[in-house]
């Protein structure tokens, strides 16, 4: 995985070769319903490419669940977060970590997807890799608002990736500090922001921006012996709630959740509003 998603090509189709030994087509401006090329003659099962008119991308959705409490129906949380699915998965490489392979479309390639048929955003909160280093943020600005994109989010986020690798990251200017500038260019053109972190330390950044809420996120090497037990997601998600305390920001923060967990909020760390359950295929329109 030390290939990163900004070797995208976004121009003209190239074929590259994925980590896993599959060959992988970017075909810019217009997308293939599988891009996945191998010996099998037929697509992975779970592969599911929402259909929005003439261009097919794949999409996952991350359900956004609220306490039961009756201030936390007063806090403006989208329904769920819509990012571009990964285009091939294995049973032990979990979505999560699959979308930070360089092998979907891009920020402007989901964005283009929507802007066709806008119906398939459903009011949901868009994420995009904001550290592409070929988004334009403000040439996307008319696109996003005409396929009714209100609220955007830095996911996936460079945040997931183990410090080592994010440090190689920021050393070319692919970093979470991208990320945050380019939510804050997107809150001065009039959209709402949910943030998108792994540890404390970039609490103080993301809280400046007041985002609608901040969503904690596991880093790869913690789905090294599957999904990380809530015990450790609670403990990390703790320690982000108190340096967003400290930084005097008070919104919701979610933490990331199994369908299962979501439905017992007796289990939720205490410091959590909500949780985001683990992504799951978009129920695409006929």
């Amino acid at each position: 995985m030390r290939e990163t998603i900004a070797s995208r090509v976004a121009c003209r189709p190239e074929r590259r070769r994925s980590s896993h030994g599959a060959s992988c087509f970017y075909l810019g401006k217009r997308l293939s319903r599988y891009f996945l090329v191998s010996k099998a003659t037929k697509p992975p099962k779970w592969v599911n490419s929402g259909k929005c008119g003439d261009w097919k991308v794949n999409l996952v959705t991350w359900r956004v669940v609220r306490r039961a409490s009756p201030s936390a129906r007063d806090w403006p949380l989208p329904p769920a977060i819509l990012t571009a699915g990964p285009l091939f998965s294995h049973e032990s490489l979990p979505t999560e970590v699959a979308l930070l392979l360089p092998n979907t479309a891009g920020a402007g390639g989901l964005i283009t997807a929507l802007a066709v048929e806008p119906s398939c955003l459903a009011r949901q909160t868009l994420g995009l890799f904001l550290a592409d280093p070929f988004l334009n943020v403000p040439g996307e600005v008319a696109r996003l608002r005409a396929a009714g994109v209100t609220s955007l989010a830095n996911l996936p986020s460079v945040e997931q990736q183990d410090p080592e690798f994010a440090q190689q990251l920021e050393d070319v200017g692919l970093d979470v500090a991208r990320e945050v500038d380019r939510l804050a260019q997107f809150r001065r053109h009039g959209f709402s922001v949910i943030a998108a972190v792994a540890g404390a330390a970039a609490a103080g950044a993301v809280a400046a921006l007041d985002p609608l809420a901040v969503v904690v996120v596991p880093r790869v090497a913690d789905f090294a012996a599957g999904f990380p037990s809530f015990r450790q997601r609670g403990v990390v998600a703790r320690e982000i709630a108190a340096a967003l305390k400290a930084c005097g920001w008070q919104g919701p923060l979610l933490g990331l959740a199994t369908a299962g967990e979501a439905a017992h909020e007796t289990l939720w760390p205490e410091v959590l509003a909500g949780v985001v359950c683990r992504p799951e295929p978009f129920a695409a329109n006929p």
